[in-house]
């Protein structure tokens, strides 16, 4: 064959052979795009390729002592990079593109394909049947029609049963909605009688703690006006009875404390008299100088009324007079519209006569 036997086979992956062409065909893509594609990633890796080169080559010169010993440029020029290499190629930044249309023919319609039809096998044979030899209406409609008759009447005895059970059920449950209204009218009787014999109770125990506290109190009022009557029986004898110490008290009471309460009751009754009597002054004057201002303040709302009033009335006068003499001067276009139309229907019908 063209393949040695001996030479060793290499395993070739369909998904990085770089002669397949990935993407879908259906899409915009076409060869040449694909191919710039591929020649622009071999370019890169040969750059790539190359700029490696180039700085292994500097740092090997540069570890071995070799130093640029060129001279500097002259005046009025400068030094610049220059391609070196056996092929030149232009650099530029952006890779030339092509821009390429194509278009196809449009595709007929498949034509339908014919029915398929499979050949005969076998051999055809005939007989003759008789109307009467297969089926007889007569013989083979009765039991189909005792069939639907039973299951008719049934099934309407069913129905039947059914209704009756229902209104059985809803007499059963009227009579028990009865009875469960009585005995629900039953309890809550008892529980209102129940109630207000609580309420009763409550408040029989209430007066009788009020009787009890008052009978109490009535006790207690007796026991101190007796121990008071017995207390203060002879204290008027023991004290004012004899003895110039109580003259002397009774005439210190009717000099000296009675006149000072007698005056400092009058001092503090002129002084609320006087106290009410600014009160009311004050009051007096709030209340009259809000007066004042209420109807200050009701003069000029009548009188910013009466100029509202007063403008309109003059707003609408003036909106009168300028409908009149609109109308006027509407009236006035149309008398001279009337008559320049007769003007000329006068001039067409001397025209006419004329001729």
């Amino acid at each position: 064959g063209y393949r040695e036997k001996d030479a060793p086979v290499e395993s070739v992956n369909i998904m990085f052979d770089p002669r397949v062409y990935r993407g879908s065909t259906y899409s915009s893509h076409t060869r040449s795009k694909y191919l710039a594609q591929q020649q622009k990633a071999e370019r890169e890796a040969q750059r790539r390729s190359d700029t490696e080169r180039m700085k292994k080559e500097n740092s090997l010169a540069s570890s071995q002592g070799v130093v640029d010993n060129a001279p500097p440029p002259l005046p009025g020029r400068k030094d610049m990079d220059v391609q070196t290499d056996t092929y030149l190629e232009e650099l530029t930044d952006r890779v030339p593109e092509t821009d390429m249309q194509t278009q196809t023919d449009s595709f007929a319609d498949r034509p339908s394909l014919p029915l398929f039809v499979p050949s005969k096998s076998g051999v055809d044979v005939e007989t003759q049947v008789d109307v009467d030899e297969l089926f007889d209406f007569d013989a083979e409609v009765e039991p189909i029609l005792e069939v639907l008759v039973g299951k008719t009447l049934e099934h309407a005895m069913m129905e039947v049963l059914e209704e009756e059970e229902l209104s059985s059920i809803r007499e059963h449950q009227s009579a028990f909605e009865q009875e469960r209204n009585v005995e629900r009218a039953q309890v809550q009787r008892l529980e209102a009688e129940a109630v207000r014999r609580n309420e009763e109770r409550r408040r029989r125990i209430d007066q009788e703690k009020d009787r009890m506290e008052r009978e109490a109190q009535v006790m207690d009022k007796v026991a101190a006006r007796a121990f008071a009557a017995d207390f203060l029986s002879d204290l008027y004898e023991k004290n004012f009875g004899k003895g110039t110490e109580a003259a002397e008290l009774i005439k210190e009471v009717e000099n000296q404390f009675l006149p000072w309460l007698i005056e400092s009751v009058q001092q503090r009754t002129s002084d609320r008299l006087l106290a009410r009597s600014l009160t009311d002054s004050l009051v007096a004057a709030a209340l009259s100088r809000r007066r004042a201002q209420y109807e200050a303040r009701q003069e000029e709302i009548r009188a910013e009324q009466e100029r509202i009033h007063q403008e309109e009335e003059r707003r609408r006068m003036e909106q009168e007079v300028e409908e009149a003499a609109a109308a006027a001067a509407a009236a006035a276009a149309e008398g001279e519209t009337g008559e320049g139309t007769d003007a000329e229907g006068a001039g067409e019908g001397a025209a006419g006569g004329a001729e």
